[in-house]
């Protein structure tokens, strides 16, 4: 809950929260029904509507373009809730079970998003993995991707985050075999120490997650690996945090999304004991930011010289260039060498990474 602080304006009533008495009743909200009229401000107290979150069959269909203009790569979430019991998230109890939008609905969804001109949509949900094995007949997330590149002409698909353990041989090698999939896998780790993943209720160990990874690298070249990463999570030792620190030091990833541990009221994990003090959560994440910058130069430079797949987006750097977004997830500013960018924006041409430092990289459109 936030905490609002300053001065009441001159007249204000200081507010005064609600009391047991002052509800008039608890009602249970079935799914999709709208609040009466008698429920507004005006009538009196509200009501309070409580409902089964594990009983919605529901999901959201709305494209998250992001940003408040120059759209270019709409997300589309396909799957909401979770399964899962990881200790430390408590998205299970308040997103529900895991729920898929059927095959049908997604391909409509993506014509609708090619008619109107999007180049790229990105797939996305709470467990992107699990998709489909809540319908019937029961569906994969393979099985609909191979629907979307059959029944759409969508110029480029991307998949958001997905958990190791669906990361299978058959989805990598499709990957390989299509060049409309963007070549880019983010797959969270969390943590490379055994005992932590066991704490933290996760359903793999560091040996199972290098081999997925590797999988990744020995099957598609120059494909982006990125992961999730937390910091600090109760009982972590200073051991265990090394070894989770020689793991991406050694392993294929390329880039990080560092995350500070801190609880969440509900989640397993927030009864744990043995915390770990905030200055060194602090300097933890900052050491794994060090360490996904350091992924990310040596990846981004692994591909100087290389004519790629991009997305021009309808951005202008400030230095003039024009932005993109390779097939392996590498930002860029184009070189516009006095051509007008407007007609060069939202188009999938082939770039060429020029040069990379730790902040920037550099391309030129080659098309």
């Amino acid at each position: 809950m936030h905490r609002y602080c300053g001065r009441r304006a001159k007249g204000a009533r200081a507010f005064q929260p609600a009391r047991i008495s002052d509800l008039v009743s608890i009602q249970t909200a079935q799914p999709g029904k709208v609040a009466p009229p008698e429920l507004s401000l005006a009538a009196g107290p509200a009501k309070i509507l409580t409902g089964d979150i594990f009983a919605l069959t529901d999901v959201l269909v709305a494209p998250v373009f992001g940003g408040e203009s120059g759209h270019t790569r709409p997300i589309l979430k396909i799957q909401d809730g979770c399964n899962n019991r990881c200790s430390y998230c408590v998205i299970p109890f308040v997103r529900g079970k895991s729920r898929s939008l059927t095959p049908a609905q997604v391909v409509a969804e993506i014509e609708k998003l090619t008619a109107a001109g999007f180049q790229e949509v990105v797939l996305s949900g709470i467990n992107l993995g699990s998709y489909g094995r809540d319908l019937a007949p029961r569906a994969s997330l393979l099985d609909l991707v191979r629907r979307i590149l059959d029944e759409t002409p969508l110029a480029r698909l991307r998949l958001s985050s997905i958990e190791p353990q669906d990361v299978t041989q058959d989805l990598v090698d499709f990957v390989a075999s299509h060049a409309r999939i963007a070549r880019h896998f983010h797959i969270p780790l969390q943590s490379a120490s055994d005992p932590i993943l066991a704490k933290m209720h996760r359903w793999y160990r560091a040996a199972h997650y290098a081999r997925k990874i590797e999988l990744v690298r020995e099957s598609i070249r120059a494909t982006a690996i990125g992961a999730d990463v937390i910091a600090g999570f109760p009982g972590e030792t200073d051991g265990e945090f090394e070894t989770t620190c020689r793991f991406i030091e050694t392993s294929p990833l390329n880039y990080l999304h560092v995350f500070s541990y801190s609880p969440r009221p509900g989640a397993p994990a927030a009864a744990l004991p043995a915390r770990v003090p905030p200055d060194v959560i602090k300097e933890r994440s900052a050491r794994l930011r060090r360490l996904g910058q350091d992924l990310s130069l040596r990846f981004r430079r692994s591909c100087l010289g290389q004519a790629r797949a991009a997305l021009t987006l309808r951005e202008i750097r400030p230095d003039g260039r024009l932005r993109a977004l390779t097939d392996n997830f590498i930002d860029l500013g184009c070189d516009l060498e006095g051509r007008d960018p407007a007609p060069l924006m939202n188009r999938l041409l082939r770039v060429r990474i020029e040069g990379a430092t730790e902040s920037d990289t550099r391309g030129t459109i080659v098309d």
